[in-house]
């Protein structure tokens, strides 16, 4: 009867390893450039680039999943194991999450129509304009607080290509990305005009709020070990 009891401790013993051992899934925003895309069937950019070395770092497992930011938010809430990224971490979400943070700091901006001679001092001045942002990313979910109209889209070259076709006023956006599609862009027509900053804020990887506190732990002091020795600078500004 003892030795029934020890082998069956030690089977719940090697199972509970076993269930430590699942690989987190890591939902990534879809076509989010520079941040997060695929090139070549493989996904690519900077908080791609980021992410999969803290994880390789901190020596945890991992699976990446491509699903619209919203969807990656909404599951990182309701699933185990499951982190969302890149998520703009606020007052407003903070409570919803376990977070590992900053992966990158970035700042947000209005950017107006190639033709437009529209300019903005103040946040305020957007009042009364039609307003594209990316479905569930910070700065929606933040002007929406505020009661702008906010037009969602699931990329941001769809909220681009509404600019552009004059769906909607103004393009809310960070910087990087907004850089990005200007240097894509291949033409004056076609490049966003920067009108006005509004906010920073702060890239991060949301996980859900049951995340086992070991690995909140040694992924961050590895987030932070990598922003002390500069390897955290050098991956988001392309610096080899």
């Amino acid at each position: 009867m003892k030795r029934a009891s020890s082998v069956l401790g030690s089977l719940l013993v090697c199972l509970a390893c076993h269930a430590q051992q699942k690989p987190y899934t890591l939902e990534y925003a879809t076509e989010n450039p520079p941040f997060t895309m695929t090139e070549k069937g493989k996904p690519v950019g900077v908080a791609i680039t980021v992410v999969t070395k803290l994880f390789e770092k901190a020596k945890i497992a991992y699976t990446l999943q491509e699903v619209p930011l919203a969807r990656g938010m909404a599951e990182a809430r309701a699933q185990d194991l499951t982190c969302a990224f890149p998520v703009q971490r606020a007052q407003s979400n903070e409570a919803d999450y376990q977070w590992i943070s900053p992966i990158f700091i970035t700042d947000s901006g209005f950017f107006v129509h190639p033709e437009s001679k529209e300019r903005f001092i103040a946040l305020a001045d957007a009042r009364k304009r039609k307003i594209g942002a990316l479905r569930g990313s910070g700065d929606a979910e933040y002007l929406k607080a505020f009661h702008y109209d906010v037009d969602e889209a699931n990329t941001p070259e769809q909220s681009l290509e509404k600019l552009l076709s004059k769906r909607i006023d103004v393009w809310a956006t960070d910087v990087l990305s907004a850089r990005y599609f200007v240097q894509k862009a291949g033409g004056k027509e076609r490049a966003p005009l920067a009108a006005l900053t509004f906010r920073r804020s702060l890239g991060s990887l949301a996980c859900n709020a049951k995340m086992p506190a070991a690995d909140v732990a040694k992924l961050q002091s590895t987030l932070d070990a990598m922003i002390v020795d500069g390897t955290l600078e050098k991956l988001t500004s392309g610096t080899p």
